[in-house]
């Protein structure tokens, strides 16, 4: 019979966290409250409707904005000038914000980049980036007590798939820099699309 010695020693889950048990509410589990609260209610309701539709009429005309706005940066870039710039209404204007920032690009969009406008605009404009490794809760969930009991010795198809594919995104400058891997102003803004620099407006 196994000593104690020999006894797998029980690790500490270094994922577990405090739980205080709660009884679940049942579906049908409601109550009747005053006239006043009874009036907040529907009319909250009412506000979340008119609010979706606020939000989808202003999302068209955003994007009619944003398509004229991208035009217009693309000229200006060409023209040397990067910076943001206000366009104006009858009786408004929003500012077209420009950054040196863009959304996560995935190996599809670098391939694309490659096919289109050559390794050297890839290489060029796009970096690494390593903040974006996360775990996959999926397969963290699928593979807990093994994680738990020892994450430097899973087995390697496990933690291939532990984390998800690494993001690249584009290089600070990168907007300028594309210029030289464009032929035309055309070209230009969909790589910069492709890119996807993070441009605004407000």
């Amino acid at each position: 019979m196994p000593g104690k010695s020999e006894k797998k020693l029980k690790k500490a889950d270094p994922f577990k966290t405090r739980t205080s048990k709660v009884p679940a509410a049942k579906s049908n589990d409601t109550v009747t409250p005053s006239e006043e609260v009874k009036e907040a209610i529907d009319a909250f309701r009412d506000a979340q409707e008119q609010a979706k539709h606020f939000e989808g009429e202003a999302a068209m005309h955003k994007d009619t904005i944003l398509s004229y706005a991208d035009q217009e940066y693309v000229k200006r870039l060409m023209a040397g000038v990067e910076k943001s710039f206000k366009i104006l209404g009858d009786e408004t204007m929003v500012t077209y914000i420009v950054t040196d920032s863009s959304a996560g690009l995935t190996e599809e969009d670098v391939a694309e980049i490659e096919d289109r406008f050559g390794k050297d605009a890839a290489e060029d404009l796009v970096v690494r980036d390593y903040g974006s490794i996360r775990f996959d809760a999926d397969v963290l969930a699928a593979n807990y007590e093994a994680v738990v009991e020892a994450l430097q010795v899973l087995p390697e198809e496990t933690l291939s798939k532990l984390f998800k594919p690494m993001l690249m995104k584009a290089k600070p400058g990168a907007a300028e820099a594309a210029k030289k891997h464009a032929k035309n102003a055309a070209e230009l803004r969909s790589l910069l699309k492709t890119l996807r620099m993070k441009n605004y407006i407000k």
